[in-house]
């Protein structure tokens, strides 16, 4: 579940914000250490730092590397003041900031980038967030990265990161692009110590429309391209009163708005998100149904989030097995690299499956928290303790399991797994797991009859299904496929990754028809992967609807600019009968990557081409044409048909 927070009062000492947020059931907080609206504010005394402290211990956030606090740095700092004088007043203030920060173990200071107050953009200019910067804003972009550096080059060694926040745009603030971001932290000496803050009423006030999943998967994808999605390291979730473009900084609850439903879940669904700060920055005044409002958009966010668990996450990770490529051998540490210990006794043959006692279950759910944190070594060991005690624990062998799973060691994986099946049959997680094991070690049929097994269990779960799905298809039985992909969407009609699968199968037993309306519903229901855009392309082409291919393939390019992605775009073109647009995709295509000989082997059909349909009366073309042959051959001399083009139309 991801990490919702609020932005609370730090009234009477900053431990009564993290004391406000535990009793709102928060998982994080945001605060102002200092009075936000003064020039000299006054620095916390020992005693509130000793509450803060103790604070933070009793929530269970005293670890500043897992960012539970953010700081919001003095709305009165502008690091890209044009003036000397009103630029270094911004550095110290916010220089003050930074020490409170790093006094109170705070490792994340949001800031708003500033305004260059020069010349403002015209108030009609909204959809203009790709246009370069003017050189007014240029200048102050590089009047905050110089600010940075003063900052970074006082304070040697300071663990706080600065967050840049982005914002609506009006006036002379800058920011409002995600670029603009990336610019300044592109323009800095120390750009380890720069990250972002994204707020979706500023994002969508500026004019990045996020209302329908298509569009707000768009955004998503621009923020993780323009600034990497790794160093957005908190979001501000903020519906919005103004329109999209509207640049009217007012938030608005969660879903009674102008941001659309679909922006939040694109953020709140992003794995690499999963343990980013979100923080409501949303009204506090009234209630709502005699409930605080912090409580109530929390919940509101926390309902949107409806496939996040491990196992969707891994039901992901199989699905695209069947799309891409298999997964190549892992790296991962050995058994005895984790272990550092002796090996473990095998669970006895007989005997039936045994419960925990109640410090063995304190001992599972301490593992599985583990787990879930991604602490391997110490899941791992104390599962290992619990079946040193008791090996007849089937749980504790799934925990086994599941550790072997996200590490990837998947023959010890499918090991622990079985000796959990060998002690409970009715063991639903432990045939899941098996099933999946097996599957990625290529023994489909054995996969097959475990996801049988499990399904005998528990007949409705989508995973599954959906696994049961991706092993035919990788036996190549479509039709067999077919009713588990079905059975899947059936069971969750909104899974993006369901959608996909059942398209495959769709596709594989050439209906076509029915595999674009499952990819086109998947493309609407999360991000338009490259692979599925050319799934889609793919089917549209087995339907013959080559118009619709050459927009898949256009959304591709912008996608994944790869040769491959240009080399379909101009096949697409081709087809459809569009020449010259089929050429230059071609000729793209091999400027990016000149071994890539299908795209020579396009240039070459389109030279052709057009010698033949101008009579043959322009040689140079046909010339032009043999050499882009040639090069395909000297790539990949393995082409017979295009070996006979060059003898049928030699000189």
């Amino acid at each position: 579940m991801p990490r919702i927070g609020s932005h609370c009062s730090a009234a009477g000492g900053p431990a009564h914000a993290v004391r406000e947020a535990v009793a709102l059931g928060l998982d994080c907080v945001q605060v102002f250490t200092a009075n936000q609206r003064q020039w000299k504010p006054k620095e916390p005394g020992p005693e509130e730092i000793r509450e803060w402290f103790a604070a933070l211990k009793e929530a269970g956030w005293a670890d500043p590397e897992d960012h539970r606090v953010v700081s919001h740095n003095s709305y009165l700092v502008n690091l890209a003041h044009p003036t000397k004088s009103g630029c270094a007043r911004s550095i110290r203030l916010q220089r003050s900031e930074l020490e409170r920060c790093e006094r109170l173990g705070i490792r994340l200071c949001v800031m708003h980038p500033g305004a260059h107050l020069g010349t403002p953009r015209s108030p009609r200019e909204t959809n203009d967030l790709d246009r370069a910067p003017s050189n007014d804003e240029l200048d102050g972009l590089r009047r905050i990265a110089r600010s940075l550096d003063s900052l970074h080059d006082d304070l040697p060694g300071y663990r706080v990161i600065t967050c840049l926040e982005n914002t609506v745009g009006a006036g002379t603030t800058l920011g409002y692009t995600f670029r603009h971001l990336a610019m300044i932290r592109e323009m800095v000496r120390h750009p380890e110590r720069i990250g972002y803050c994204i707020d979706t009423c500023h994002a969508v006030a500026a004019g990045y429309r996020m209302d329908t999943p298509l569009a707000a998967q768009g955004v998503v994808r621009t923020m993780a391209r323009e600034m990497g999605e790794r160093r957005v390291l908190v979001f501000h979730m903020n519906d919005s009163v103004g329109a999209c473009g509207s640049r009217k900084d007012r938030h608005a609850h969660i879903g009674e708005g102008s941001c659309g439903r679909s922006a939040f879940a694109a953020i709140l669904k992003r794995r690499a998100w999963g343990r980013v700060p979100m923080i409501l920055e949303t009204p506090k005044e009234g209630s709502f149904r005699g409930r605080s409002w912090d409580r109530e958009n929390a919940e509101r966010l926390r309902r949107m989030v409806t496939t996040t668990t491990r196992r969707i996450g891994r039901v992901a990770a199989l699905l695209a097995m069947v799309l891409l490529p298999l997964l190549s051998a892992c790296k991962a540490r050995t058994l005895e690299q984790i272990r550092g210990e002796q090996p473990m006794p095998m669970a006895p043959a007989d005997g039936g499956p045994a419960r925990p006692s109640p410090a063995e279950e304190a001992s599972l759910t301490k593992a599985r928290s583990r787990l879930e944190r991604g602490d391997y070594d110490q899941a791992l060991a104390i599962f290992e303790e619990v079946l040193r005690e008791n090996p007849k624990l089937p749980d504790a062998w799934v925990g086994v399991g599941d550790v072997h799973t996200d590490l990837r060691q998947w023959e010890q994986a499918e090991s622990a797994y079985a000796n959990a099946v060998g002690l409970d049959g009715q063991n639903f997680e432990a045939h899941f797991g098996r099933g999946k094991a097996l599957q990625v070690l290529s023994r489909l049929l054995d996969a097959i009859r475990s996801y049988h097994r499990a399904l005998l269990i528990k007949p409705d779960d989508f995973d599954a299904n959906l696994n049961m799905a991706t092993a035919y298809l990788q036996l190549d039985q479509p039709d067999s496929a077919i009713t588990y992909a079905e059975k899947a969407v059936k069971i969750q009609p909104d899974s993006g990754p369901a959608r996909i699968n059942l398209g495959v199968a769709y596709e594989r037993a050439s209906r076509a028809a029915d595999a674009i309306t499952q990819y086109e519903m998947a493309a609407e229901l999360m991000e338009p992967t490259p692979q599925l855009l050319m799934n889609l392309l793919n089917a549209y082409a087995q339907g013959r609807r080559y118009r619709e291919a050459v927009n898949a393939a256009n959304l591709l390019v912008r996608v994944a600019p790869t040769a491959s992605s240009w080399e379909r775009l101009g096949w697409a073109y081709f087809r459809l009968g569009d020449f010259s647009r089929s050429l230059e995709s071609y000729r793209e295509a091999v400027r990016v990557d000149g071994r890539h000989w299908p795209a020579w082997n396009g240039v070459g059909v389109n030279l052709l081409n057009e010698w033949l349909q101008g009579q043959k009366q322009d040689e140079s073309l046909a010339e032009q044409a043999r050499a882009a042959f040639r090069k395909s051959l000297q790539i990949n001399p393995d082409q017979v048909k295009v070996q006979r083009l060059l003898t049928v139309y030699a000189k």
